[in-house]
């Protein structure tokens, strides 16, 4: 039996919604309970009007009365340029105000002041790391860190960031579907071909995995950055918000306190839905008209909440059919489904999955947990004699700008990691100029729709010269140039200024977007994604 580690690691699942902390004792991993005796902690950051940081269930509690200063989704938000079009059209989407940080990238203001969103993130989880080391009574150094498998380079560098803010030494970060499979399989011996459903608060996540022992080779990955349960939850706030319209002609996403109870109502109302058929909303006093108070009493169905919310689940599926496709895979040919993230639980999802992939998904893998078990097996294996092996892949390729603002891929999609790839140097735009280099991360065809990872900026001699791309096991990106003088030289990204290039297609984007629309609906709402926030 193995003997307690020299530095003591912890595996941290640092979620949209919810984080998770775990821990391994004797090949054992287990959840490290919150001080409030929770599994899982609120990723929410908040001042009170005392000026008193609060982290966890304690800001989240305030978000009624102090929005401004309460900060959530940042997991959507980390590591993405402030000038980036995700991050433009999210800025209406949030209550606390979405600014530009020190190196360009997004940040956000909290109590008048401009924080990142990795200082953000590091609040949490130092907030995690002083639970760990009270529970477990002694100094945890070192830990584990997941995020989404189709998290960009740029946005794993932030999470990285956040853990070195908080204290820790960073020793992996590890794609989620990649942990859960771990938590599903370390030390069982399998030899199976698994697909990890991973539908969570924020994001979607699936990864297709073939299991030999304790070699876990990820074959194909996909997901959506903009899927998940709080989309379910925008649709029953805008159920409530029609029926409460239709009675009363009041448009309750003029009121934020009335807003955040119709928000938690709704999310309540889908949680109980996966366990009985039939629920009513009910909120007492939400408006009044004439001195009368107004309630919400809005009866809803699990089979009404299938119909309002079937196309998002449906979205789930085409993107597992993509990523098996990419390996030349039927649904038939999976051995196990395993579920990650509480939307998992949705009755309709796991109809979906048996209907999908013709068997049920599998028990006894527990979805909020299971993140967390797998990087801290993950942290415990590393440096063992029998540590388990990890083969993963690129989940976006990774490519150059071209003059007419396209994406040229060098690192394509599903390449194993670690890898490299090599290009020349292209003669310089204006003769005589220095080499410039944009580098983007993303699906699109179009450098506006990928994610800007930075700039590198070489002499008009250097054309010709070769460029590395070099990507680690934590799928991160290492550039270096064949340098006359000093060989392979690793060169830095800029990213404080945003390419001309870029800002012109932002541009034309924008002016795309602010031409005539249609509006559809008794009022003009626009639904989907945050559409209750739109309005007002």
């Amino acid at each position: 039996m193995a003997g307690p580690r020299e530095k003591p690691i912890v595996g941290i699942d640092l979620g949209t919604t919810n984080a998770c902390v775990a821990s391994v004792r004797n090949r054992i991993p287990r959840v490290v309970p919150t001080d409030r005796g929770a599994l899982i902690l609120p990723t929410v950051v908040a001042l009170s009007e005392k000026g008193d940081l609060l982290v966890g269930a304690l800001a989240k509690d305030q978000l009624i009365v102090n929005p401004k200063n309460t900060i959530y989704g940042a997991k959507r938000l980390i590591g993405r340029t402030f000038s980036s079009k995700v991050v433009q059209e999210l800025r209406s989407y949030y209550s606390y105000e979405i600014v530009e940080g020190p190196a360009g990238e997004a940040a956000v203001l909290l109590g008048g002041a401009v924080r990142t969103l990795p200082e953000i993130s590091g609040i949490v989880l130092a907030h995690l790391k002083r639970i760990a080391e009270t529970f477990l009574q002694r100094e945890i150094p070192q830990a584990v860190i997941s995020v989404p498998a189709h998290y960009s380079d740029a946005q794993r560098q932030a999470v990285r960031e956040a853990g070195r803010i908080a204290g820790f030494e960073v020793r992996r970060i590890v794609n989620e579907p990649t942990a859960a499979a771990l938590a599903y399989g370390f030390s069982r011996g399998l030899d199976q071909k698994i697909l990890v459903y991973d539908l969570g608060g924020g994001t979607f996540d699936v990864s297709v995995l073939q299991l030999s022992g304790n070699v876990f080779e990820v074959l194909a990955t996909g997901g959506d950055t903009f899927l998940g349960g709080v989309d379910f939850d925008n649709r029953i706030i805008d159920y409530v918000l029609d029926d409460f319209w239709r009675r009363h002609q009041i448009d309750l996403a003029g009121s934020p306190i009335a807003m955040q109870r119709v928000k938690n109502g709704a999310e309540t109302a889908k949680i109980d839905l996966s366990l009985i058929p039939n629920v009513v909303i009910d909120l007492p006093y939400v408006e009044e008209r004439k001195g009368k108070p107004l309630d919400v009493r809005v009866p809803l169905s699990r089979h009404r909440l299938d119909e309002l919310t079937v196309d998002l689940v449906d979205r789930t599926f085409e993107i597992c059919d993509r990523v098996l496709a990419e390996r030349n895979l039927r649904p038939d040919q999976i051995d196990e489904v395993i579920l990650v993230g509480g939307q998992s639980r949705m009755p309709l999802v796991q109809e979906k999955i048996r209907a999908h992939f013709g068997r049920p998904a599998r028990k006894g893998v527990h979805p909020d947990e299971c993140v967390a078990l797998g990087a801290a097996l993950l942290g415990d294996s590393l440096d063992a004699i029998d540590s388990v092996t990890l083969v993963d892949v690129l989940s976006m390729p990774i490519g150059i700008a071209t003059p007419t603002n396209h994406f040229r891929t060098i690192l394509e999609k599903n390449v194993a990691i670690p890898s490299a790839r090599s290009f020349r140097l292209p003669p310089p735009r204006e003769p005589g100029q220095p080499i410039e280099i944009d580098i983007f991360q993303g699906a699109s065809d179009l450098i506006v729709d990928d994610e800007f990872l930075g700039s590198i900026r070489l002499p008009a001699a250097a054309t010709g010269r070769r460029i590395d791309f070099k990507l680690d096991e934590e799928s991160l990106l290492h550039v270096s140039f064949d340098d006359p003088a000093k060989g392979m030289t690793a060169l830095s990204l800029a990213t404080r200024d945003t390419p001309e290039a870029l800002r012109r297609a932002l541009a034309e984007a924008a002016a795309e977007r602010s031409g005539p629309q249609v509006e559809s609906g008794a009022r003009g709402r626009r639904g989907g994604l945050f559409g209750w926030l739109k309005r007002g």
